[in-house]
């Protein structure tokens, strides 16, 4: 073997292979003419379709499978004295899966029945590699028997040999082919979920793909785009929005690992993917060891477990199953203005009742103002206020609380009150499965005591993960609200001035005065104590 015959075979992208594939489909380049063909045909060949089929090409993508199951559809047939006369391929596709529609199977069935090709070629028969390259389930073997057999005389060779189909025995044959096949394709499923779980219980990489953050080890950090992730779960953290971080993502200049562009749903899925902590899910439960701790990976981390779970919290929390709105309803919708859904209209109406409608932020020269709703929305739609003024007024009002309050702020616990109460249910449940393997208690009663032991220690597992969700949370929390202020997002912004405030009354200016009067914003603060 020469070195170039040592050389892998270059992985070529989608519309390559299905080039190929097309350049492979139909009369082959060798076949003889028609007339050939005939002629061919009147000395005691057989004039053949050969089918070629690989369940999956995904992997190494360069189609070589069906390539090379052409040739060796070409050597078969000279075995019993035929030539292919047309080739039917489908690629990356599973003969198992109910919902796979198999093109060019269908073609040959149709080439089968009608007797000739769509070229005009006669059909003597049919050669694969193999019959699961045609077949595993019932249907597709008793249409493939039913459309060979409406021809007398026809030929089905494989690898194997040449095989009688009109025989009373055919049918037997088949389906027990059918029946082996599908255990066999159940054995590789079970055996491959078996490989996944153990590895996965091992701590090993088991992705195919290499994942966004990490070396082509699967284990190593990759220093850019390790930091771009960090970075985006430290911005989640503090309080900046997930469009903030993912605009971050796309300004590092890196794209996925597939070359894509980033897309907030990637964002969502690569800091929600418990592996940045060292966890791994199967089925969508972490992968847990004997005593129902998370198995530690042996990929390097790029956050903490309590971080991966504050992460995982806020990106809950955040979760809008109906998408963005701009309806000024809601503190963690993307706004244009610092205060829209905050305000309240303060104008007093004719019958002597207060407005109160939520105000909105609107363009106006060279700034912006917040005006009230039309009527039709439920507003007076008589009130509109200079939008900097306020805002400015504010800021100013909540960071000044913000400082007063985290003067007073207690530390961040570093322990969970019911550690202890979890170790002892653990301890209880491990306890309790001694004497149930040393036969001292019954299985009835083992198993109802075991019952209770597990519900105590999954809802302390999870009353100590909400724990450290909101302990992380409160570490990344911003201390010195004004020192930072103007590196916020809007997003994050609002975040904080929702957090002190429960609304802002508005009232009208003085009429004919251009000065701003800050008696006629009247803040509503959440703390009753508040002055």
């Amino acid at each position: 073997m020469t070195l170039v015959d040592q050389q892998p075979k270059k992985k070529l992208t989608a519309a390559e292979v299905e080039r190929l594939i097309e350049r492979l489909r139909g009369v082959p380049t060798d076949a003889p003419s028609l007339e050939e063909a005939l002629a061919l045909r009147e000395e005691g060949w057989h004039l053949l379709l050969a089918y070629c089929r690989i369940s999956d090409d995904a992997h190494k993508r360069d189609g070589h499978g069906v390539e090379d199951q052409t040739r060796h559809c070409g050597r078969i047939a000279g075995h019993v004295r035929g030539v292919v006369i047309h080739h039917y391929i489908d690629n990356d596709k599973s003969a198992s899966k109910a919902n796979v529609v198999r093109d060019d199977f269908d073609n040959m069935i149709e080439a089968l029945e009608g007797g000739t090709t769509k070229h005009g070629y006669p059909v003597d028969g049919v050669v694969c590699v193999a019959d699961d390259r045609l077949y595993r389930g019932a249907y597709a073997y008793e249409r493939f028997v039913d459309s060979f057999t409406a021809h007398p005389d026809r030929i089905y060779a494989d690898d194997s040999g040449r095989h009688d189909l009109y025989g009373d025995g055919a049918e037997y044959r088949g389906l027990l082919g059918v029946a082996a096949s599908r255990s066999e394709t159940k054995k590789k499923k079970r055996r491959a979920r078996l490989n996944h779980l153990a590895r996965a219980e091992r701590g090993e990489p088991v992705s195919g793909r290499r994942p966004f953050g990490w070396n082509d080890d699967k284990l190593t950090l990759h220093p850019e785009e390790s930091r771009v992730v960090r970075q985006g779960v430290a911005d989640l953290l503090a309080g900046k929005s997930i469009t903030t971080v993912t605009w971050n993502f796309v300004q590092s200049g890196l794209t996925t690992t597939m070359g894509n562009g980033w897309q907030l749903q990637t964002v969502k899925q690569i800091l929600r993917n418990p592996r940045i902590c060292g966890y791994r899910k199967l089925k969508g439960e972490l992968v847990t060891d004997a005593e129902g701790n998370p198995v530690v990976g042996k990929w390097d981390s790029i956050a903490t477990p309590k971080e991966w779970y504050a992460v995982t919290a806020v990106l809950e929390r955040n979760r809008n199953a109906g998408g963005w709105n701009g309806s000024g309803d809601g503190k963690r919708t993307p706004r244009k203005y610092l205060l829209t859904g905050l305000l309240r209209c303060g104008k007093l109406l004719e019958d002597g009742r207060t407005c109160n409608a939520k105000m909105h932020g609107a363009p106006a020269r060279k700034t912006h103002k917040y005006r009230c709703r039309s009527v039709l929305d439920g507003g007076c739609d008589r009130l509109s206020r200079q939008g900097p003024a306020i805002d400015k007024l504010i800021t100013q009002l909540v960071l000044a609380k913000l400082e007063k309050r985290n003067a007073e702020r207690e530390p961040v616990e570093e322990t969970w009150a019911d550690e202890s109460k979890l170790e002892a249910a653990q301890r209880r449940k491990a306890a309790l499965e001694e004497q149930w393997h040393a036969e001292e208690i019954s299985d009835s009663t083992f198993f109802s005591l075991l019952k209770k032991e597990e519900a105590e220690i999954r809802r302390l597992a999870n009353e100590r993960k909400a724990w450290a969700a909101r302990q992380e949370t409160a570490k990344h929390k911003v201390t010195d609200v004004r020192a930072q202020w103007n590196d916020m997002d809007l997003q994050q912004q609002r975040t904080v001035i929702f957090e002190a405030l429960e609304a802002v009354i508005v009232l009208p200016g003085v009429k004919g005065s251009h000065k701003f009067d800050p008696d006629t914003v009247i803040p509503v603060w959440k703390e009753e104590d508040a002055s």
